[in-house]
């Protein structure tokens, strides 16, 4: 548990976010249907920023419970071969995801400014 138990709560944290994501989702898209669009910039910001952040901590869990699988994480059996394979360009499909992140700070420093 010692070293499944962050990620265990990473992805607990993730599922959160991004029910609260969804929500705020179909708010903004009641909005766009009256004309009022202030919520996508702040919603493109905020989804590229958690694209970057989930996708990385992705691949880096993946691998790391296939590593701590031992012999049998590297098994086709296990099926994590085939996750692996197929997520790991994931973080780098729009770019390095350093990019996105520093997008997303830029932004979230330009609105600390006005405040």
């Amino acid at each position: 548990m010692m070293k499944m138990g962050p990620l265990v709560a990473q992805v607990f944290l993730m599922k959160v976010v991004g029910t609260k994501l969804f929500k705020l989702k179909q708010i903004m898209n009641e909005a766009v249907k009256n004309n009022k669009y202030k919520m996508l910039d702040i919603m493109h910001h905020f989804t590229s920023g958690l694209k970057s952040l989930y996708s990385q901590m992705t691949y880096e869990g993946t691998d790391f419970v296939r590593a701590n699988c031992g012999g049998a994480g590297y098994s086709s059996w296990s099926l994590f071969t085939e996750h692996y394979s197929l997520y790991s360009p994931v973080p780098v499909y729009e770019g390095d995801n350093t990019v996105m992140a520093q997008q997303t700070l830029s932004y979230v420093q330009k609105k600390f400014k006005n405040i």
